[in-house]
């Protein structure tokens, strides 16, 4: 059963990673020699909820962390890592010992009503966009991500009026992004399968969001499983858009697994995301099938006869 968002934060909230409810190992696999992952040609973030379910259970950030540098993965991603208070300072020290960066954490916004669509919660937004560049800076995390929020069938807007209200929060924050050295990837999600109400769907929305605040720090987050739902077309629209867009997650469709699971032809979507130079990070967000190990071979599989 796919994990919806909401549940996926909460777990991620809680430090124990996004899949870890599909199974894990009860001891780590053995890693290749040579660090794989860092040999690539495009810089991968794995999923601490992967990492973690190919140890045993009870297992530290630091644990966690170093099985990513045994990988080479040069980052980790656990969306929630900002705002989980109880673990928050041993994520800082694990990427600080390790060297491991963290990819993305959330920022402002979340995936329910009204958010960056309504006026009136602006402010709080505001609050939670300054607080969460806080968390950030404390995890050595360049990025963040932004939710634009929901409608509802009592709470409507117009497309225009919903755009204006998008747009004029973003230029809101923008300043502070730049201040501070940090970059809000406006994330887009499907419609047709996981989120029936969210605003924000369309590779076409997102640069035009991105191009209208005018700010090198407002970019979209795509997302190749949403992607591929919402519009499929995914070479031509990431090669067209490259520049307006700062972070990657992957995913397989359907099942939203590991790619190789699924219709996407993830080395050729890789290879055309090289042709671009795009330099930031492609970061798992994803279930796996048979084994967090596997799903990192099979991840790794994907760019054979690249090195």
């Amino acid at each position: 059963m796919e994990m919806k968002r909401r549940s996926f934060l909460t777990a991620a909230a809680a430090g124990a990673g996004m899949w870890s409810a599909l199974g894990g190992s009860s001891a780590q696999a053995a890693v290749p020699e040579g660090k794989p992952f860092s040999k690539l040609p495009l810089k991968i973030s794995c999923s601490y909820g992967w990492l973690s379910d190919c140890l045993p259970k009870g297992n530290r950030p630091i644990d966690v962390f170093r099985l990513a540098a045994e990988w080479g993965f040069p980052a980790v991603e656990l969306l929630g890592a900002g705002e989980d208070k109880k673990n928050y300072d041993a994520y800082a020290a694990a990427s600080q010992e390790t060297g491991v960066a963290w990819s993305c954490i959330m920022g402002a916004g979340r995936i329910t009503q009204g958010e960056m669509l309504d006026l009136s919660q602006h402010d709080r937004l505001e609050e939670q966009c300054a607080a969460a560049i806080e968390q950030a800076k404390g995890l050595n995390c360049k990025c963040i991500v932004g939710l634009t929020g929901e409608t509802s069938s009592k709470w409507t807007i117009t497309y225009d009026k919903a755009a204006q209200n998008v747009i004029k929060f973003l230029r809101r924050v923008k300043g502070m992004l730049e201040d501070n050295g940090i970059t809000m990837v406006l994330e887009t999600l499907n419609q047709l399968r996981d989120h029936q109400n969210f605003w924000l769907t369309t590779t076409d929305q997102a640069q035009m969001i991105v191009q209208a605040v005018g700010s090198p720090n407002i970019k979209q987050l795509y997302d190749i499983y949403h992607q591929q739902i919402s519009e499929g077309n995914l070479i031509p629209n990431i090669k067209d858009n490259i520049e307006g867009i700062g972070h990657i997650h992957i995913g397989d469709n359907p099942g939203r697994k590991q790619p190789g699971t699924g219709e996407i032809n993830y080395p050729n979507v890789f290879k055309a995301i090289k042709e671009t130079g795009y330099s930031g990070y492609l970061a798992v967000e994803c279930g796996y099938t048979d084994g967090p190990e596997n799903a990192i071979q099979d991840l790794l599989k994907c760019f054979d006869g690249w090195a």
